[in-house]
């Protein structure tokens, strides 16, 4: 017998646990006490205890400050069922008991997509043209965390926007329920920092925003596009999968990918003679065109102010 637990915080990835039989568990927040170290600031710094019934595995919280609960009720050593919600002080997590050939499926899965990324890597890293290879990036991306919708911008040497591709937008999706996800775009250009979501709804931050429940987005995820040491574009997608679509998996292969990128666009020219050539884009749907029409404007106002991107001036044209 096997188990996994799978951690599905408010924001970053999720990441899962895999428990064999005999393994005990001490779970908390300090590294040199935890063998699952939580880094949560709900959870204690030891926070419960897994442990090997010879039967299962029992749950007991540690006298923690915000406390354990198995299905809503308080951790005090029961035994924990198949498909059992847990709480960490409000970190949730799912227990599921699996089969060794469970795990050995995980394991591949794993190696099966680190070796796509490998090849996605290599494949983008012989694109010269620049369109081309932030269609790729931004298919690669949806493909890769099943995300539902995406875009990316580039931004150029005056903080100008020069390019930008986008999928699974509706050409009036900009309206006030975007609001949401323009405050992790902006946290994005603050921070220089990816920005990742597996549960909007609980976020502090998000979750306060009407937009975020009117479209139900569940899971989100803002990666920028660094060059040196400034932001030269972004790569946002988003999806409304419970349960969370972006994992410690996807954000480790999606910020390959755009490290990548960012090499690759760091030896071409993207100045005005590549704008022209990518706004007159002729695969270029009607509706992704005005969606982006409007986003060039939003994003620039929040580029303005953001320390990682280069300074725009007041009243700059986003192109020529």
């Amino acid at each position: 017998m096997a188990a996994k637990l799978t951690l599905f915080p408010s924001r970053g990835a999720s990441r899962h646990f895999v428990l064999r039989d005999g393994e005990s568990r001490r779970i908390g927040r300090d590294p040199g006490a935890s063998d699952l170290v939580l880094d949560d600031p709900r959870v204690s710094a030891r926070h419960a205890r897994l442990d090997w019934t010879g039967a299962g595995w029992s749950l007991a919280d540690l006298g923690s400050k915000n406390g354990t609960l198995i299905a809503g009720s308080p951790a005090e050593g029961a035994l924990l069922r198949d498909e059992d919600w847990v709480s960490f002080g409000g970190l949730l997590a799912r227990f599921e008991l699996v089969s060794e050939a469970d795990v050995a499926d995980l394991e591949s899965e794993r190696t099966r997509r680190l070796q796509t990324s490998v090849e996605i890597t290599q494949e983008l890293a012989r694109e010269r043209d620049p369109r081309a290879l932030l269609q790729r990036l931004l298919q690669s991306v949806l493909s890769l965390t099943g995300a539902e919708r995406g875009f990316v911008l580039l931004f150029g040497p005056g903080g100008s926007l020069e390019a930008e591709v986008a999928s699974g937008f509706s050409a009036g999706a900009l309206d006030e329920r975007f609001e949401g996800s323009f405050g992790a775009i902006e946290r994005a250009l603050e921070t220089g920092a990816s920005v990742v979501v597996s549960d909007a709804v609980s976020d502090a931050f998000l979750g306060r925003r009407p937009s975020v429940l009117e479209l139900g987005i569940r899971t989100l995820a803002c990666v920028p596009l660094r060059a040196e040491d400034r932001v030269i574009g972004l790569v946002y997608v988003d999806g409304r999968k419970r349960g969370g679509v972006f994992t410690e998996l996807d954000l480790e292969i999606l910020e390959a990918l755009c490290g990548n990128v960012s090499l690759v666009l760091s030896t071409l020219r993207i100045d005005r003679e590549i704008r022209e050539l990518l706004g007159a884009a002729p695969e270029s749907r009607a509706e992704d065109r005005r969606f982006l029409e409007a986003l060039e404007r939003r994003v620039l106002d929040i580029a303005r102010s953001a320390p990682s991107v280069p300074a725009v001036a007041p009243g700059a044209s986003p192109g020529p």
